[in-house]
């Protein structure tokens, strides 16, 4: 290809700044030390999960339940005291809502479903929960992901730009390959790196890592339909357990150092 094809010029310029900003804004994740890309600052993505979860409130019911709320609150700041950002402000919420889903959201904001409580037998599962959502929001997850799509979007603008009005079909199949082959591989990256931070953050916690395990095979008793893995921003219940399983000689180890 002749390289004053102007696209060509414009993939360049934009691969340029795509590994100056690579460079310029990698950190590590915790525990796991993976190398991250995260283009924004910590104060910012915690005053966006703060209006997010304030529009939550004001979405959804918060469920009058003692019993459940009592426990949700122990376990969620039992795991939150043992993390390396132990003096974040966390706040747990319980939503009547009969899903079985939580979510956290950065500056410590989370949420906790009535549901959950179906699959989560327990207070060791309902660690494993707790634990696998605030080791989502220490490992900066949002913004991470958020950073990937920017980029991504960015590299389709300019393949759009360069190619002028021929440029539809072209940049639609870009964008196909780039949600196949970098978005959804990327979450779900981040959802197996979540289950193992929150193995160890329970496990600290002195909450038995096993019943983690319990917890998926729990889900998969459910027997929800799921897309195909390879589409899915989550792994499968089965490849979460195996994962579990593989990670769990570290887990127990730490575990048994709690009971002492």
């Amino acid at each position: 290809m002749n390289s004053n094809y102007p696209g060509l010029q414009l993939f360049w310029k934009a691969a340029i700044l795509g590994v100056l900003l690579v460079i310029t804004a990698c950190q590590s994740a915790p525990i796991s030390g993976r190398n991250q890309l995260i283009l924004f600052s910590i104060e910012s993505e915690s005053t966006l999960g703060i209006d997010a979860y304030r529009e939550i409130l004001n979405e959804k019911e918060i469920s009058d339940n003692p019993n459940l709320t009592h426990r949700m609150n122990t376990v969620g700041q039992r795991i939150s005291e043992t993390t390396d950002q132990p003096g974040l402000a966390w706040e747990f919420t319980l939503f009547d809502d009969e899903s079985a889903n939580a979510f956290a959201l950065p500056g410590g904001k989370v949420g906790v479903n009535t549901g959950l409580f179906e699959v989560a037998k327990n207070d060791a599962q309902l660690a494993a929960v707790l634990a696998h959502e605030i080791g989502h929001v220490l490992a900066r997850h949002s913004s991470e992901r958020l950073s990937r799509r920017l980029l991504v979007q960015g590299g389709l603008a300019v393949l759009s730009m360069g190619m002028g009005n021929n440029s539809q079909d072209y940049v639609q199949l870009a964008a196909s390959a780039a949600t196949l082959g970098v978005v959804l591989p990327f979450t779900r990256e981040q959802e197996s790196e979540a289950d193992h931070l929150g193995l160890i953050y329970m496990a600290r916690a002195g909450y038995n890592p096993r019943m983690a395990i319990e917890l998926w095979r729990n889900f998969q008793a459910t027997g929800d339909d799921r897309a195909p893995e390879f589409l899915s921003t989550h792994p499968a219940p089965g490849t979460r357990i195996k994962l579990l399983e593989q990670l769990m000689p570290e887990a127990i180890a730490i575990y048994e150092q709690s009971q002492h």
